[in-house]
């Protein structure tokens, strides 16, 4: 099971060596990846690709080994069809529900382990700067309260 990571934004590379960055992430078990992604409606909102063929704007950064599974490829798919209610695309949210964050729990389903803390910090930073100073952030991004 790995975690392929994409850039989102050329800021990434004067960010990331500081642990921070805009990415977009999937998660590959079997050959398949995996992401999450928002629309408006209350259907699901994940998304299968070939492994490092995130869609644009997202370019291929780096390919993060996390663990194992012991689960075959027919039960993954049930498990990420059992995810389809949890990550409707209308329930996507810059901060706090990402793509990042639908990898996080399926990783976590799968191996037991996360995924590395860098790869959504900056969502995470930006949900506690909001709850402390809310107007630092424009309202279209702010952390739902």
């Amino acid at each position: 099971v790995c975690v392929n990571v994409y850039d989102l934004s050329e800021v990434n590379e004067y960010t990331r060596p500081l642990g921070f960055g805009i990415f977009h992430s999937g998660l590959v078990v079997h050959g398949r990846e995996f992401s999450f992604g928002g629309h408006d409606y209350a259907s699901s909102g994940i998304f299968e690709t070939a492994p490092k063929a995130a869609p644009a704007p997202a370019i291929f950064r780096e390919m993060v080994y996390v663990g194992t599974t012991e689960m075959n490829p027919g039960e993954v798919s049930n498990l990420v069809g059992d995810m389809d209610d949890d990550f409707h695309g209308n329930t996507y949210h810059l901060l706090e529900r990402n793509c990042n964050h639908f990898v996080e729990a399926l990783c976590f389903e799968l191996t037991g382990k996360m995924p590395p803390g860098w790869i959504n910090r900056l969502a995470r930073t930006a949900v506690v700067a909001n709850s402390c100073a809310p107007c630092i952030l424009p309202v279209s991004i702010r952390a739902v309260a």
